[in-house]
């Protein structure tokens, strides 16, 4: 038992492994990467103004200066003496005196010389639907914001994750056409012994290295699709295109067993395309439900208290205060509210299509690549058993063509198909890595319990 349990641990371990290292590479894309931070920053954006909404409950304070010097302007004629001075002429004959003098008549100019006014002014919303349904619209827009970060958080980390299998695959096909090589050159230096020899002829030798120069074609694409997958990969997490990438054979998992019923159920829960559709349903709610309430009052108190005068001076003989009680309704605007009513309902029922849609588009995308994963799970064994036979066919080949009991034909036959065997296997293996990535995306980071 003790022996069963090391054996077991031994066999995991690699998964382990490799799946730490992958993990370490999606949280450095994640953090590094400059398109998630955009939109990191506009989630920070859309907080500040859903702060700034907020803001419109609470009072606003405001001082406001004036000082203005006039020269000019409309006079007022105030005939003081035409309507005195008759009356005063009389008391000074009645009373022998000249008590009573004679007045002129006065002109006031309308605009003092100098004036100022210094006044603080309080203004506070006691009744304003718009504010209210405003910071609603807002805040359901923050929600909509964050959850787009968590679509491209789960975008990116599947793109990482295919990213990085990719360099795996192309890093394995790449050995595997090393190893090969190998074999050839091996095969050409055998071959030219035996031409030395008089065993074999020219065409033979010539044969073995035809093969050689094809295979360093196929070795030249290898290398080139190696370092476009390396720069793309070092492209998602921010680094140097030409990093080196720690690449460990990755633990390869079955799909869950649960009914696509079950997972299709799961991910229109989870998705964020889904949540963010919802979020745009409730914003066109409360679209509507602010522009129909706008037949209501907007209700505000002011208060000012302040300063004035003809000099800048701050004295109880200046000073004054008032307050105010303001009511404003719009009681016509040309039936353009109306119209915008039926612009949120329209809005909210293309939403509802879109929905209804994106839930379909969802339930497809699950049967699509759990087809996908039923299917390179059946070819992967398929492609065991034929590169186990390919690699025990070609030993037996090589073997009797060491003793002369095969022709070069044989053994480049069987070269071949263990070549292609080899191959096929590690995309198959690859690609099923690739389909299981794409599946935690669609379930959106489903966990088996």
């Amino acid at each position: 038992m003790k022996y069963i349990l090391i054996l077991c641990f031994i066999l995991f371990v690699p998964g382990i492994s490799a799946q730490q290292i992958l993990d370490e590479y999606i949280a450095m894309g994640l953090e590094s990467n400059l398109a998630l931070k955009q939109k990191e920053s506009r989630y920070k954006l859309s907080l500040e103004v859903l702060r700034e909404a907020r803001g419109m409950f609470y009072p606003s304070l405001s001082v406001d200066a004036r000082y203005t010097v006039s020269e000019g302007g409309r006079v007022i004629e105030f005939p003081v003496g035409d309507l005195l001075n008759p009356v005063y002429s009389t008391l000074n004959q009645l009373t022998a005196s000249n008590s009573f003098p004679q007045l002129e008549n006065q002109e006031i100019m309308f605009l003092r010389p100098t004036e100022q006014e210094t006044r603080l002014r309080m203004v506070q919303p006691v009744l304003n639907t718009d504010v209210y349904y405003n910071a609603k619209i807002k805040q359901e827009l923050v929600v909509t914001e964050e959850t787009g970060i968590g679509q491209y958080k789960r975008e990116l980390t599947y793109e990482i994750k295919n990213a990085y299998y990719n360099v795996g695959m192309t890093g394995s096909l790449l050995n595997m056409l090393k190893d090969t090589r190998l074999l050839l050159l091996e095969n050409i230096r055998v071959n030219t012994s035996l031409f030395e020899n008089n065993k074999i002829t020219r065409d033979v030798l010539l044969r073995s290295q035809t093969e050689l120069s094809r295979l360093d074609q196929q070795l030249q694409l290898a290398i080139k699709n190696r370092q476009v997958a390396t720069a793309y990969f070092n492209f998602l997490l921010n680094r140097p295109l030409s990093d080196s990438i720690i690449v460990e054979a990755p633990f390869v998992s079955k799909m869950p067993e649960n009914t696509r019923d079950f997972f299709t159920k799961l991910a229109i829960e989870s998705r964020e395309e889904i949540r963010n559709l919802e979020n745009y349903s409730n914003i066109s709610d409360l679209s509507t439900k602010m522009y129909r309430s706008s037949v209501l009052p907007s209700v505000f108190f002011l208060a000012d208290y302040g300063f004035q005068g003809e000099q800048y001076e701050f004295t109880k003989e200046q000073d004054y205060m008032q307050a105010s009680l303001v009511l404003t309704w719009d009681l016509f605007s040309g039936f353009q509210n109306r119209s915008r009513i039926k612009q949120s309902l329209v809005q909210k029922e293309m939403i509802e299509q879109k929905l209804s849609e994106t839930k379909g588009q969802i339930e497809l995308q699950v049967i699509t690549v759990m087809s996908e994963l039923n299917a390179t799970e059946a070819a992967i064994l398929a492609a065991e058993d034929q590169a186990k036979s390919a690699r025990e066919g070609f030993r037996l080949v090589s073997r009797k063509y060491g003793e002369g009991q095969a022709s070069l034909v044989e053994f480049l036959d069987a070269r071949s198909a263990m070549t292609q065997a080899e191959a096929s296997l590690i995309v198959l293996r690859y690609t099923h890595l690739s389909n299981l990535a794409e599946f935690d995306k669609t379930i959106s980071g489903y966990q088996p319990q």
